[in-house]
Parts: structure tokens; C-alpha cells; sequence
């Protein structure tokens, strides 16, 4: 499978040529990688959500649903991710700080893994009929699209769903 990150690499999934997974679990994968590309944009371009989401909705989606193969990605996913974000940004950002090495503070972690931390945080606190090992291994396929240090945003994201998800991570 090949991505662009939104960066204008081309990813690509060396271990399988074509995505075999049925379409709802794609159209969520999609959500999740263009939520993390509209938060993205959002700070880059210092305008609001509404802005954003209709240029989004003109540049990047379609190259997005292409990527993945679909005519759409799953709605109601990607905006209850970016409008969670959005409505608690200082809440996710507190609660993601508890989790960071001695001595980080979310200002010296970069824009991306930000908004890879805060999304993943919203989908581990409000969406428990996903499965939180789903969430932890999608959110650091992304990071490692962007060529983040997959190792430290997966420790913290393995963090922050023993913190939401403990019982379901004792089985």
C-alpha cells in the first residue's frame, strides 16, 4: 500500500502490495491518517477547524481515499477524532504530559507526534469498543510514516491505554 504523509513522500507497505483488509477497517485507518493530517494543517496554517476541514476536503482527501483504495473514509471517525481534539486540547495535552519521560514537556515534542498522541488519546478514552492494541499499533503505523521515533511515541501511547484501558490489557 502507498500513503503520502502529506509531506509529499510516498510511504509504502513493503509487506504487501495490496491492502487486503476489508473496506470499514480502511475507511477507519484513512480517518485516523487524515485527522493527524487536518490537526497538522491546522497548526501549520494558524486557521480554524472550519477552515481547514474544507480545504482539506479539496486537497488532501482525494489523494488520501486513492491511497487507501475507497470512495470514502469513515465521517463519523475522523470527526469525532479532530472535534475531541479540538474540544479538550488542554485536558489530552495534561493528561499526555503525566505520561512523558522525567524532564519533556509537550512543547519540545514535535507538531506530528503531538497530534498522534492527542488523537490516539481521544480514540483510548472515548471509543472502547476498539480495541486498545488496534489503536497503539495504528497511531504508531503513522508515526512511522512520518519518520518519528516510533519507539517513544508507542511506550506513551502503551501509557496512556493501561491508563483508559486497564482491564482490557490484563487479559
Amino acid at each position: 500500500m502507498e500513503l503520502n504523509n502529506g509531506g509529499g513522500e510516498k510511504m509504502t507497505d513493503e509487506n504487501d502490495d495490496k491492502d487486503t483488509r476489508p473496506a470499514s477497517i480502511r475507511r477507519r485507518t484513512a480517518s485516523r491518517q487524515a485527522a493527524v493530517q487536518t490537526l497538522y494543517q491546522q497548526w501549520g496554517s494558524g486557521q480554524g477547524l472550519g477552515d481547514v476541514l474544507e480545504q482539506f476536503q479539496r486537497h488532501y482527501l482525494p489523494d488520501l481515499l486513492e491511497a487507501f483504495a475507497l470512495t470514502h473514509l469513515n465521517e463519523a471517525h475522523y470527526m469525532k477524532l479532530i472535534y475531541g481534539v479540538e474540544s479538550a486540547r488542554d485536558d489530552i495535552d495534561a493528561r499526555i504530559t503525566a505520561y512523558l519521560e522525567k524532564g519533556w514537556v509537550m512543547e519540545r515534542i514535535n507538531q506530528i507526534d503531538k497530534d498522534i498522541l492527542r488523537l490516539a488519546s481521544v480514540e483510548l478514552k472515548e471509543m472502547p469498543e476498539i480495541p486498545a492494541r488496534t489503536i497503539i499499533a495504528e497511531y504508531s503505523a503513522i508515526a512511522a510514516s512520518w519518520e518519528s521515533d516510533t519507539g517513544y511515541i508507542t511506550a506513551i501511547l502503551d501509557r496512556l491505554a493501561h491508563h483508559f484501558r486497564a482491564s482490557e490489557l490484563v487479559k
